[in-house]
Parts: C-alpha cells; sequence; structure tokens
C-alpha cells in the first residue's frame, strides 16, 4: 500500500483534496476554518504517515502540478481582482484610492523589515522564512518549493484569528472609534449621491389584431408597413389560420392574419384605423421575455435609450468602461458600451445588429486565451530585474495578465469570458491542490511538529502580524488621514485577508469596508509576493 501511495502521488493529492473540503465544512465556531486550511491539515496527517514508514515522494513528479495549478489561481485572482480595483479607483476617488495603494507599499514595506528583524533574531532556514512569512500574511504566493508547511499552517491560523479580533477590537480603540462610527463617517462624508436610473419606461404598448380584407397593410410586407412608420413601431409576430410563422422584412400579411405590433401608443393608434380589428386572445399576447447585455459595435448611436425603448426595450443600465452611468431618455452609447435591456426576445433579436452583438455569459470560457496567459507569464516571469537575481515569478506574472485580461473583458467584453463556476473551481482547487502538494513535497515526521523550533516560529507569526499591521494602523491615520471605514478595510487588504473583511461587514450589515479594501489587496497581492523573493534573495547572499 506504501509503494503504491508513494508511486502516485496525484492518488494521494486528491485523497487530500477530498479530504480537506469534507474538513472545512465542518464549524469549530471562532477557530478559524475553510477548505484550504483543512486540506493543508490532511495533506500533513498523509505525509506524516507515509514518512513514518519509510516512504518519500519524488518532488519532480508534483513539482509540474503544483506549479501550473497555482498558476492558474493566480491567475483567476488577478481576473478578478483587476476590475475591483479599478471600480474601486473610480467609486473611492483617485487620491483616496493612491492613498491606499501607499497604505499597502508601507505595509509591505514594514513585513519585509520586520521578517528580515525576525530571520536574523531566530537564525531561521530559508524555507521556515517563507513558511512563517506566507503564512501570518495568509499570502500563498509566497511559497516555494522549500517552504516548511508546518510553519506555515501554524502561522496562518494566527494570521486569520489575530486580523479579526484587530480590525475588529484593537485597531478601533488605538484610533478611538468603533465600527458603527466608521460606518457613519463614511456615508456621511460622501461627495456625492447617485443618480442612476435602474431603467427608463416610455409608453409603449403591445397589440395584437387581425387583418381585415379592406386593410390598407393586407398584401404589404412587413418591410413596407413598419417603414411608414420609420421605426416607431413593431410588428413582433404573425400568425396565419393559428400558427405562428416565422418572419422577416420581406414577409407579406395576408388578410386574415394576426398581427403583433409594439411602438408608442400613439403610432398603435395611428395603426389600428387601417382596416385591422383588435384581439385580446391570450394566445397572441403571450411571448418569451429576455434580459440580456449588448455590446455596441458602432462608434456612436445616439439617443440609444429613445430609440430601444420606442420598440418596446426596456434599457436597464449602460456601461461605459466597466462603470455605469446615469441613463435619461437621450441617452447615447459609444463602441464598447455594454447596455442591460429587457424585452421581448424576438425584438430583440431584431434590434441587435443595428447596435452590436450580445455580451457572451454562459458555460463556457475562453479557456484558449486562460491557458495562453498563463504561459506567457512563464517566460516573463523568468526575466531577472537589472544587476541582480530578482524575478517576478511565473505566480506574480500570472496575478498581473489576470488583471490585464479581467479588466480588458470587463470593459470590451468580446474575448475572454470565465465563467463564474469556472472562476471558482480554478480558485478554490487550483490553491488547495497547491497547498496539498507542497505540503506532501518533502517528508514529515512527528518530531518535526513539537519542537522547540515552532515555538519561534508562532513568536515569529505574532510579531510578523500585529507589528505591520499597527504601524500601518498609525501610517494610515496620522499620516494619510484616511477615514476609519477605508483605514480598516485598508487594512483586511493590505494583509490579504478576506476573512477579517467578512468579519467587518457581518459586525456592521454594510459593505463599506470594500471600497478600502480593494485597493490594497491587490497591491498587496502583488508586492507580498515581491516580499517574499527579495527576502530569499537577500537570505541567499548572506
Amino acid at each position: 500500500m506504501l509503494k503504491f501511495l508513494v508511486d502516485n502521488p496525484l492518488f494521494v493529492v486528491l485523497i487530500c483534496l477530498g479530504l480537506g473540503y469534507l474538513f472545512g465544512k465542518i464549524n469549530l465556531g471562532f477557530f478559524p476554518n475553510n477548505a484550504t486550511l483543512g486540506t493543508l491539515y490532511a495533506a500533513i496527517i498523509m505525509n506524516i504517515i507515509i514518512s513514518s514508514n519509510g516512504g518519500a515522494f519524488h518532488a519532480d513528479h508534483v513539482r509540474i502540478m503544483k506549479t501550473f495549478f497555482f498558476a492558474l489561481f493566480t491567475f483567476v485572482l488577478g481576473y478578478d481582482a483587476g476590475p475591483v480595483f479599478r471600480n474601486a479607483i473610480r467609486t473611492s476617488g483617485v487620491k483616496s484610492s493612491i492613498k491606499l495603494v501607499g497604505l499597502s507599499l508601507f505595509y509591505c514595506a514594514t513585513v519585509l523589515g520586520c521578517a528580515f528583524m525576525i530571520t536574523k533574531l531566530f537564525s531561521f532556514s530559508t524555507g521556515r522564512v517563507s513558511g512563517f512569512l506566507a503564512g501570518s500574511q495568509t499570502q500563498s504566493t509566497i511559497l516555494n518549493d522549500g517552504s516548511d508547511v508546518v510553519s506555515y499552517a501554524l502561522c496562518y491560523i494566527l494570521a486569520t484569528l489575530g486580523m479579526i479580533v484587530f480590525v475588529q477590537k484593537i485597531a478601533p480603540t488605538i484610533i478611538k472609534t468603533d465600527l458603527i462610527s466608521a460606518v457613519k463617517e463614511k456615508i456621511g462624508n460622501a461627495n456625492k449621491i447617485s443618480t442612476e436610473s435602474s431603467a427608463i419606461i416610455l409608453p409603449v404598448q403591445m397589440r395584437a389584431y387581425t387583418v381585415l380584407s379592406n386593410s390598407i397593410y393586407a398584401g404589404k410586407t412587413i418591410d413596407e408597413i413598419e417603414f411608414d412608420y420609420e421605426g416607431r413601431l413593431q410588428i413582433a409576430s404573425l400568425y396565419r389560420n393559428g400558427k405562428e410563422l416565422e418572419i422577416n422584412q420581406s414577409q407579406k400579411v395576408n388578410a386574415n392574419d394576426v398581427v403583433v405590433v409594439v411602438g408608442k401608443i400613439t403610432e398603435i393608434d395611428a395603426f389600428d384605423d387601417n382596416g385591422l380589428t383588435e384581439t385580446t386572445d391570450e394566445k397572441y399576447l403571450s411571448f418569451e421575455m429576455s434580459t440580456v447585455e449588448i455590446v455596441v459595435s458602432e462608434n456612436e448611436v445616439s439617443n440609444i435609450v429613445y430609440k430601444l425603448s420606442d420598440k418596446g426595450i426596456l434599457v436597464n443600465k449602460i456601461k461605459h468602461k466597466g462603470k455605469s452611468i446615469p441613463i435619461s431618455e437621450g441617452s447615447g452609447a459609444v463602441k464598447g458600451d455594454v447596455i442591460s435591456v429587457t424585452g421581448r426576445t424576438k425584438i430583440i433579436k431584431k434590434c441587435i445588429d443595428q447596435i452590436g452583438y450580445i455580451k457572451e455569459e454562459g458555460d463556457i470560457s475562453d479557456i484558449p486565451l486562460l491557458l495562453l496567459s498563463i504561459a506567457l507569464a512563464i517566460p516573463i516571469g523568468l526575466i531577472k530585474f537589472p544587476g541582480t537575481s530578482l524575478t517576478l515569478g511565473t505566480s506574480c506574472c500570472a496575478l498581473i495578465i489576470g488583471m490585464i485580461v479581467g479588466c480588458w473583458y470587463d470593459s470590451k467584453p468580446k474575448f475572454g469570458y470565465i465563467a463564474t463556476g469556472a472562476k471558482w473551481m480554478l480558485k478554490s482547487v487550483g490553491l488547495n491542490l497547491f497547498i496539498a502538494a507542497t505540503a506532501l513535497e518533502r517528508p514529515l515526521l512527528p518530531s518535526e511538529i513539537f519542537t522547540v523550533q515552532n515555538i519561534y516560529v508562532v513568536l515569529a507569526g505574532l510579531m510578523s502580524i500585529i507589528i505591520p499591521a499597527v504601524l500601518a494602523l498609525l501610517f494610515g491615520k496620522f499620516v494619510l488621514k484616511l477615514t476609519a471605514a477605508d483605514l480598516l478595510g485598508g487594512l483586511c487588504g493590505c494583509a490579504t485577508s478576506t476573512p477579517a473583511l467578512n468579519s467587518l461587514s457581518e459586525a456592521t450589515g454594510s459593505n463599506i469596508f470594500t471600497v478600502g479594501y480593494a485597493p490594497s489587496y491587490v497591491t498587496s497581492n502583488i508586492c507580498l509576493t515581491l516580499v517574499g523573493s527579495i527576502l530569499m534573495a537577500i537570505m541567499g547572499s548572506m
């Protein structure tokens, strides 16, 4: 059995992954628990069992798999974070966002200095340093092939608990406020109130008529009938002998046909004066409705809301470069804008070609772009900074490229779509496969866990959590002069601690802290990865 496990690391990794997700569902109360921690625990236990019986994995068997899945994770992380970062700048303003980026840079510089001091104080090996640093910052991108997974596990738990306590209890006390007051202050300081309309509705109706033999419309094509009304009235459906026809602009309308028309009340009043008898049969007035997003492909479409509403299509929202803009009856659109509309499916289909194309949203992801982007991250990640041995690495480059692709798709959604389910799968499973493989990569014995050195690791983790957080809090409060809400949310982002952010939202019933979280989170995701690489380079040169 042992030989089978050693010869089949993929089997072991998948077992650890499955057990990790099961364990992650258990509610441990205040003690942090999730699928990542569950996978880590399972992998450490499995490694101890195998190592205690004389088994050991060949590192090369899992390294390629580990690198690939972690690159998937960081790419999708960037794909989601890129638009959030850009929109957060627009929401909170450039000045405030620059301050939050500055807060993150200060925090990361403090982490680097603190980690270097701890390394000298406790004489840690490079593996133990990368392990405690990655865990204390809950930043898995710092991990490398030689990272000590026990140090990572211990510090990850400390950091998750520590940041929750810090932003909820300690930080508000230091800056002399409370969470509810922080939310009120942020909302009260808002310098603008959104005037966006959720939709524009014009007086449009849908009616069904039987065409009489003496009607002026008998024998005319749909195009000829609609032409008389200059687009202000549309024939949505045509029925003959009780059956709906597949209509097109050249289709002729005969006597005794039933036509369903959509238009403004004034146009319909003019239409039904020409040899028609109205029918209220539900058969003709029951129709399929759709809500879709249309990407504008024309250079400019003036009065787009008025034109669509005239055809019975409700405009829900217009997004310009990823940002929702106020809409009114006279609103226009330019190339690349995304318009959310609701209306009869057939009418929407008839209008699409005049505007653009349907934004792709569904289950089919742009896998070629995903894989080619990650492939591109590998050679870029190997490029050394001039005069140094420092590189960005595959994971950091995948994160940056993911941010670029995510912003590109959000602004011009023609290529690069990744379905929601696929994103969750790639992020969650990608990260946890990497964690499992890292924990299994080298032999681990029980004697390595219960050591005096790990007491030092716990102390190092606490120092690496508390010192940068306190210094960043004071810097943000007295130097950057951030609002309390932006500062607390920003600290969660600096430490890349989503659980801490969630705890703030749950405690106050407000998501206002995410405004500060996004810019600092994205910045720290990149900079903390660099901190790990810089520290390893410094230690390697000593």
